[in-house]
């Protein structure tokens, strides 16, 4: 499936233009606070997969309570058939207030940790490194590095279940980087390299993303540059992270948006995509694709999302939402409070629907028509569409030869579509399923070669991608 995230496979366009997909929001916090060891809060990371093995989604959450005067922290799971209904199972493995019959994991150091990203790597021929962990931690192993056992840096660790973890080992050092908060939870298809979105060392501290990769989770590339605000972006624009996934075979991201500025801190979102795993761009800059709550609503401050997952024909985005604002660090004092006056500061663990493919589209509010550029036509795939219809809305699709010309027997007004899986469309003609099959005789001398365009009409309706054969 080609996605519209950009025009690299459209070649003209009359009536249409972008329009973004907007995923929409599950009320409700999916996992209240509601242990004893939870008591100060419940912040999700960004670790939660859904794991094939079991069929189950997984998460690693950090818990804060307080004890003896002091915030203490640690890490806990939890797990769910359908991502809207949670449980804590008894992991058996830390003692709390003379039980162990609790989901704790272990304790962290602070809010942060080594697992802060955790993933699952089926291909690890040793079980005891099938589990992986990397995030900024107090190095037990300083690894290739200079550094006293203790300092702080990126690190690593791994697990053979995701509960019982090695020390952790240290990858780089402060001195190379600010942060490491998001990685791809999968090696990337095309180069078969872990990737990881850390943020390259600037000081004062400015936010950046930059890419990194791997081959063995230990060894990682010291990070390029990879996405960064310009000259149309606010001046107290700077990129926190990327929350990022393989949707067939295409990166897509939901960048985190920090507005560092001391009248105004939130956090917001935006699409980001790559078809190379090398080069990432902002699909639709300064629009807002997970957005904020409203005024008092409890995602009002900041989004930051967790996980972009595929299931069925939707994607699910899953989020952490706070009253709070991220406040500012340019050396000026904020000018308001952060968390709204009269309101504490409370964070939930949410979802957002958004059905599968739509990213990003070309929309046309009346009649419109995208066609796009010559593909070869291979298999029996036929023609497939990503599109999302309005009331009286429809969509047509006719196909053109190597010269441009309308193949007879495949005209617009000829073509219906009928539901295909993940709620795309698949196109046929009269009443033969076109099967696509290329050079083939269909009828009455009509054919269809291995190089064709498709040319879809459109009427109130949105395009959001298209595949042609296999």
């Amino acid at each position: 499936m080609q996605f519209l995230l950009d025009d690299a496979w459209v070649d003209t366009t009359h009536g249409a233009t972008p329009a973004l997909g907007r995923p929409e929001k599950v009320p409700g916090d999916l996992l209240p606070p509601s242990m004893p060891w939870e008591s100060v809060e419940l912040r999700p990371r960004h670790t939660l997969l859904f794991d094939d093995d079991i069929q189950r989604f997984r998460m690693w959450y950090t818990a804060t309570s307080e004890e003896a005067g002091a915030a203490r922290h640690r890490l806990c799971y939890a797990e769910s058939s359908d991502g809207l209904n949670w449980e804590r199972p008894e992991l058996g493995l830390v003692e709390f207030d003379g039980s162990s019959a609790n989901n704790i994991v272990c304790d962290v150091s602070d809010a942060d940790g080594t697992q802060w990203q955790i993933v699952k790597d089926l291909s690890e021929p040793h079980r005891s490194r099938r589990y992986k962990s990397l995030g900024f931690d107090y190095c037990a192993d300083p690894g290739e590095w200079d550094v006293e056992p203790g300092t702080m840096g990126l690190c690593v660790a791994f697990s053979p279940d995701g509960f019982r973890w090695t020390k952790p080992t240290m990858v780089f050092p402060t001195t190379m980087m600010t942060d490491s908060d998001c990685m791809l939870p999968r090696r990337d298809p095309i180069s078969g390299l872990w990737t990881g979105f850390f943020r390259p060392r600037t000081h004062p501290k400015r936010r950046f993303i930059g890419l990194s990769t791997s081959d063995d989770f230990v060894h990682w590339s010291a990070p390029r540059m990879l996405l960064t605000p310009d000259r149309e972006d606010e001046e107290w624009t700077e990129f926190y992270g990327v929350t990022a996934d393989v949707c067939e075979s295409v990166r897509v991201g939901i960048l985190w948006v920090y507005h560092n500025n001391p009248q105004h801190s939130p956090m917001t979102t935006e699409l980001v995509h790559s078809r190379n795993g090398i080069d990432y761009h902002r699909t639709a800059p300064r629009e807002e694709f997970l957005a904020r709550g409203s005024e008092g609503e409890p995602d009002e401050g900041m989004v930051r999302p967790i996980a972009l997952t595929e299931r069925d024909d939707h994607m699910l985005v899953f989020f952490s939402g706070t009253n709070r604002e991220h406040g500012s660090d340019r050396g000026m004092e904020m000018q308001k409070p952060r968390v709204p006056t009269g309101q504490v500061e409370r964070w939930q663990f949410r979802v957002a629907r958004l059905p599968w493919g739509h990213f990003r589209g070309l929309r046309a509010h009346g009649s419109g028509l995208v066609e796009t550029k010559w593909l070869t036509n291979y298999g029996t795939g036929g023609i497939r569409a990503v599109a999302s219809l309005e009331q009286d809305g429809w969509v047509k699709a006719e196909l053109l030869d190597q010269y441009g010309n309308t193949i007879p027997g495949f005209q617009a007004e000829d073509s219906h579509w009928e539901p295909a899986e993940r709620g795309t469309l698949r196109f046929f003609w009269g009443e033969k399923r076109f099967t696509g099959a290329p050079g083939e005789a269909i009828e009455g001398g009509r054919n269809v070669g291995h190089v064709v365009k498709v040319r879809f009409h459109l009427h109130k309706a949105t395009l959001f991608g298209f595949s042609v054969g296999e």
